[in-house]
């Protein structure tokens, strides 16, 4: 691991733990315009952190409450699956093919009935969680982001720390 690298590392670690403790995910929070810009931020940076983790020590994979597809087998598949549909307006992510509807942003805070469209029910099954939807996926703020986040971070913290 050269020494960028490892200075990426190190400086992703800082800003998720700043975006996790700012307060922006926070309920109260819920109308706050830059709630989506700390998401977009948070995903573009776990993802860098899961794929670094792959590369140097080994995956993130686990596939809790993760809908699984043919595109979408575990958490990772998930955060690079969600981070692009936020990331690019157009992505054919931000489609739910089940319902024939567009998801490109859409927040449950705790356990919830979003929206049915037809058979298909939009929900988020924890109450003490926040869920995003995109397209045929869901993301729990605490059981798959944050938790992909300290996977990673355990996995990469002892090979910064020697580098």
């Amino acid at each position: 691991m050269d020494f960028y690298t490892k200075s990426d590392i190190e400086s992703s670690f800082r800003r998720i733990d700043e975006l996790l403790v700012c307060g922006i995910f926070e309920p109260h929070n819920s109308r706050n315009h830059l709630v989506r810009s700390a998401l977009t931020e948070l995903l573009i940076l776990v993802r860098d952190l899961m794929a670094k983790a792959k590369i140097f020590a080994e995956p993130v994979e686990f596939s809790d409450d993760v809908n699984v597809t043919k595109q979408v087998k575990n958490v990772s598949d998930a955060v690079k699956f969600v981070r692009d549909a936020i990331c690019h307006v157009d992505s054919e992510n931000r489609n739910h093919e089940e319902c024939n509807a567009r998801l490109s942003y859409n927040i449950a805070y705790g356990k919830c009935n979003l929206a049915k469209i037809g058979d298909v029910e939009i929900k988020s099954d924890y109450e003490d969680d926040i869920c995003f939807f995109f397209g045929s996926q869901k993301l729990y703020l605490r059981l798959h982001i944050i938790r992909a986040y300290e996977d990673a971070k355990a996995k990469l913290l002892p090979l910064v720390e020697k580098a």
